[in-house]
């Protein structure tokens, strides 16, 4: 961590905010006389530079070059598909391969020579990607190697993943996760047998490279993509884990454990993130909010659980597994005294509790009372940190339950309708006061 001219810089902040930050310091520290007009002048000059950047530019050739890799990787396929059957099996296994050489020979001169590229890298990394496949493709179909979906995906997880390591692209990373997540479709939605833990095998595997993205560039938008997969992607590999279950009950206790756990990665390390900058947050977020309003409906619990085959399923390992991670996290979080919201960690206890531990009657009386209690505590704390945001969530949370209890309930459309308006007029009125609220900071402090 370092300290200049009044600005904190870690290892969390990019070098382009730091300096667009401390450039915007520069003023009011001469102001105070903490700093001389020469030497504001001279950071001002080394620092304006940095503060500008290049994002906008990198940004967009960096997607121009994710496109373009598969594109050419997508036309090469169709080109070879057109004149296929004309050519002998060599033919047909020289033309397969030479994409994948293409690939690995630019790849090559992308770590040697472009090294520092962002554009470099994603295109070949997508382009390396895309050339695996046709090649496995293309050369087990000329000398019928595989006939299953399922054989095809494991060889072409087991090709990609040194490429995810290697080349530190991360649109090679993402075309992994959709290999794997894939891969966990054919083998356990699909499939009818047991329960086949291989694909999250291929997911811990490419989590190193995630968490090294994370420690090395943050805040960047490449880090944004990636959280936003790789969470995405442990959604729909917890579906079709879930599809498989008969048991009642299990894919809520399954997606409790999940999203709060992405709500604690979420502050624990990308809590100075906002809104779409924070993929774990607003999944684990938006996941909580909507198992919560579900778990309040009566219908719900229409049958009794079954504990005991709950104990014995694969799931209660996952369970105490996820247990371990939220206590660990929750308490890394408070010891590092860094702010999160309590009643979303509860999550899981609550709906272990209603569904597990209280008759199926009672159970959405408690989760109705959990709504609304998480509703207030995140309107509450939004109103304590000056946070729009976390004081619309909270006023979102609460016009929900009330939404799913007046169409769940007999009341007449005049009572709706009060409610309604009463609800609408208190949602505006608050934030009407926190601009104010700002406003009046604001002048106070100029």
């Amino acid at each position: 961590m370092v300290y200049l001219a009044g600005v904190w810089h870690d290892g969390g902040m990019s070098d382009a905010r730091f300096a667009k930050q401390l450039v915007g310091e520069l003023p009011g520290l001469v102001e105070k006389n903490i700093l001389s007009t020469d030497g504001a002048a001279a950071l001002r000059r080394h620092y304006a530079p940095l503060a500008v950047g290049k994002s906008g530019l990198s940004i967009g050739l960096t997607i121009s070059a994710i496109l373009g890799g598969l594109l050419v990787g997508a036309g090469i396929i169709l080109l070879l598909a057109h004149n296929w059957d004309d050519l002998s099996r060599p033919a047909r296994a020289g033309i397969s391969i030479a994409p994948l050489l293409v690939s690995i020979g630019l790849s090559g001169f992308a770590l040697w020579r472009r090294s520092t590229s962002a554009t470099w890298r994603e295109g070949c990394g997508a382009f390396y990607f895309l050339s695996i496949g046709a090649a496995i493709a293309l050369v087990s179909q000329t000398y019928h190697l595989y006939n299953d979906l399922e054989a095809f995906l494991c060889v072409w997880l087991m090709l990609t993943l040194p490429l995810v390591y290697l080349s530190g692209a991360g649109t090679a990373f993402v075309g992994f996760l959709a290999c794997a997540v894939a891969y966990n479709a054919e083998l356990n939605y699909y499939n009818e047998s047991l329960f086949n833990f291989a694909p999250l095998a291929w997911l811990a595997a490419a989590l190193p490279f995630f968490v090294w993205q994370v420690r090395k560039r943050r805040e960047s938008l490449t880090v944004t993509w990636l959280a936003a997969a790789l969470a995405v992607s442990g959604v729909v590999v917890l579906l079709a884990y879930s599809d498989k279950l008969d048991f009642t009950y299990y894919w809520q206790v399954a997606f409790a454990a999940l999203f709060t756990l992405y709500y604690l990665v979420a502050c624990r390390w990308f809590g100075g993130a906002r809104g779409w900058r924070n993929p774990f947050r607003v999944v684990g977020g938006l996941g909580i909010a909507v198992i919560a309003v579900t778990l309040t409906f009566k219908d719900v619990f229409q049958h009794p659980p079954d504990w005991s085959a709950f104990a014995s399923s694969p799931f209660a390992v996952g369970w105490l597994l996820a247990a371990a991670g939220w206590m660990a996290l929750t308490v890394s979080l408070a010891w590092r005294k860094i702010p999160f919201n309590w009643a979303a960690v509860l999550f899981p206890g609550f709906v272990s509790v209603s569904v597990f531990g209280l008759p199926h009657v009672h159970a959405p009386l408690l989760m109705n009372a959990y709504v609304l209690a998480l509703g207030v505590f995140t309107l509450v704390r939004g109103a304590r940190r000056d946070s729009l945001l976390s004081m619309n969530e909270g006023v979102i949370l609460l016009v929900a339950l009330m939404v799913s209890r007046f169409f769940n309930e007999d009341y007449d459309f005049v009572a709706r309708g009060v409610a309604f308006v009463m609800v609408g007029a208190g949602f505006l009125g608050m934030n009407a006061w926190v601009l104010v609220k700002r406003k009046n900071k604001k002048e106070l402090s100029v």
